[in-house]
């Protein structure tokens, strides 16, 4: 198995912290000593916090946008393929690492800008879709509902028990299913 990169090891870091300590704590000092590289290391990676936050998006976006491509290729040939493989995406347990996506948004609340490698990710989706499909508003509540569902348990809010969590995805799946028909 490789050592992961520097930066791997960073944006590592950072989430460790965010998961074990807190949001807050991402400092580049903390990241710094948590990934075992000088703070002069880090800064050539990531210039400032601004930078590493986004480098963790851009991490999210890129495993997310993987997992979804795998989904799409299982669908090959079929209709609502784009849409189909975003929804068993949102609902995949190695899809999204809430402390990322806290880390995120607490950051864009200050700096909404941060979220524009977003922006331009779920545009192209959404005209992905488009072509493939048109742009029937069906498709967009079904995106909404799923990602309603992805972030109520990103912040831990979901109206359902943790243990129901896995039924309710599938219900949205199969719903998704009766009406794409």
């Amino acid at each position: 198995m490789s050592r992961p990169s520097a930066r791997d090891a960073i944006l590592d870091a950072a989430q460790r912290i965010a998961a074990e300590r807190g949001v807050s704590r991402i400092t580049l000092e903390e990241v710094a000593r948590e990934s075992g590289l000088s703070k002069g290391g880090l800064l050539y990676h990531f210039p400032g916090k601004e930078a590493l936050i986004q480098g963790m998006l851009e991490r999210l976006i890129s495993h997310t946008s993987a997992v979804r491509e795998a989904n799409e290729q299982a669908l090959v040939g079929e209709r609502h393929r784009t849409l189909r493989s975003l929804l068993a995406t949102r609902s995949s347990d190695e899809v999204l690492n809430p402390h990322v996506v806290t880390a995120v948004l607490a950051a864009a609340a200050e700096q909404p800008a941060l979220l524009d490698p977003l922006r331009e990710h779920i545009a192209g989706v959404r005209q992905q879709i488009i072509h493939e499909a048109g742009d029937d508003p069906l498709y967009w509540l079904l995106w909404a509902a799923a990602d309603g569902l992805l972030l109520q348990e990103v912040l831990g809010i979901a109206p359902h028990p943790a243990e129901q969590r896995d039924r309710v995805h599938q219900r949205l799946l199969d719903l998704a299913e009766e009406l794409l028909q």
